[in-house]
């Protein structure tokens, strides 16, 4: 029994070295497949290696896409602030020349009906909205009406005196009282105003 199992294991022979390609088109085909197999595998390594640097990168330039985006986005916000806050102070500066130069007229309006005002007549209320003023008050003399009267009649800047109210003295009071209201030519007070800023640029 010993030499028969010395017989099947002398029976097998392991070639370790590398058996010769068949030859012929079979063996050509073989070496050619081969050969495409590795240099197939070797690109798709270079591929699947350049696909990975390619996503380390665009996962880089997300990154910085967002911290740029954030920081874009900051900015914008502190913009937009200071464009509100720019806006609101030119409101503001705006608002105040206006009422500069409204204040400025209502001077000259009330500096010229002073001018209608006769000697000796007394003002009580004096109001002006827009094109309208409004004043009330006492007097002595009916002469002192008739001045006002003829005052406004030859005015170019304070027309159309209308007396509302007219009041002969009485016990309460000895002098006459009396309400009325004029127009104001505004555009005459326009053209003062602007050749007094001619003037004062000139200076």
């Amino acid at each position: 029994m010993a030499t028969a199992a010395q017989r099947r294991a002398s029976d097998i022979n392991i070639n370790l070295m590398p058996s010769k390609e068949p030859s012929g088109p079979v063996g050509t085909a073989t070496h050619w497949a081969l050969t495409i197999g590795r240099y197939l595998i070797i690109v798709t390594e270079i591929i699947a290696i350049a696909i990975l640097i390619l996503t380390i990168k665009l996962a880089t330039d997300k990154e910085t896409l967002r911290e740029d985006i954030r920081r874009l986005g900051t900015a914008v916000s502190q913009q937009s602030d200071f464009e509100n806050e720019f806006r609101l102070v030119q409101q503001q500066v705006n608002e105040i020349k206006r009422q500069r130069g409204h204040h400025f007229q209502n001077n000259l309006v009330i500096a010229e009906f002073l001018k209608l005002l006769p000697k000796g007549m007394t003002l009580e209320t004096l109001v002006f909205e827009g094109a309208e003023i409004s004043f009330s008050g006492e007097f002595d003399d009916p002469k002192q009406l008739q001045t006002i009267i003829n005052a406004f009649s030859r005015s170019d800047k304070l027309v159309g005196l209308d007396i509302s109210e007219l009041e002969s003295p009485s016990e309460k009071s000895e002098r006459f009282s009396f309400s009325a209201s004029g127009i104001v030519v505004q555009s005459s007070f326009e053209q003062e105003e602007e050749t007094g800023n001619v003037v004062s640029q000139g200076q």
